[in-house]
């Protein structure tokens, strides 16, 4: 079957170069140029093509947002070396694991492990709620105290899952789900970014916790 790779990086672009909607068509490529090399035969080869291409897209940025727009060029870098540096993250612990011996590790399916009804209706009274503070641009007070409250929530739940592991990434998916469509629709820019900093920060804490308990 061909390599086609390349197909997607064209995609993207075609997406960001023709879409009228300035949040989404930066979202596209930030999340698609770190997630392409982890699907590729050769994930160096197309890292570097990813690299490069962020580094045309924020360029184009700059010279679009001219001398008053350095503060929104500087976060959109931010977002690209920080989408970077989680897909090199997850493409480093993929390897690690590969490179386990598979008879000593036993991976299970999410599935497989105990997902207790009181946990799964929790994680869904915490997204729904979320999205619904998102969808109706809630009061920033509102918007506030609810993001606090669903951050610990997200936090604190894993330790009752079957698997903390899988807990935690499920937690760490809400958050990035929801700033992602918070960001999209230009809901409490404030706002979001403290959920997604407090949620951040919770897991690390949550993390520790279950680590030295």
């Amino acid at each position: 079957m061909p390599d086609i790779t390349a197909l997607f990086y064209i995609a993207i672009m075609a997406f960001y170069l023709l879409h009228k909607n300035e949040e989404a068509k930066i979202l596209a490529p930030v999340i698609g140029f770190a997630a392409i090399p982890l699907f590729s035969n050769d994930y160096w080869q197309w890292f570097q093509l990813s690299a490069a291409l962020s580094v045309v897209v924020i360029v184009i940025e700059k010279e679009k947002a001219g001398y008053t727009g350095g503060g929104a060029v500087s976060a959109f870098a931010a977002f690209f070396i920080g989408a970077l540096l989680v897909s090199i993250f997850i493409h480093a612990t993929s390897s690690a694991v590969t490179s386990l011996n598979s008879t000593s590790f036993n991976f299970k399916h999410p599935l497989s492990y105990e997902w207790p009804r009181h946990i799964v209706i929790l994680y869904a009274f915490a997204f729904v709620f979320a999205l619904l503070g998102v969808l109706l641009n809630a009061h920033m007070l509102v918007a506030f105290y609810g993001a606090l409250i669903i951050a610990c929530l997200l936090a604190v739940l894993p330790h009752f899952c079957g698997s903390f592991l899988y807990g935690i990434a499920l937690s760490v998916t809400i958050i990035v789900v929801t700033f992602a469509m918070a960001f999209i629709k230009k809901a409490q820019e404030e706002a979001r970014f403290i959920f997604a900093y407090i949620g951040a920060g919770l897991m690390l804490v949550s993390s520790l916790v279950k680590y030295f308990s």
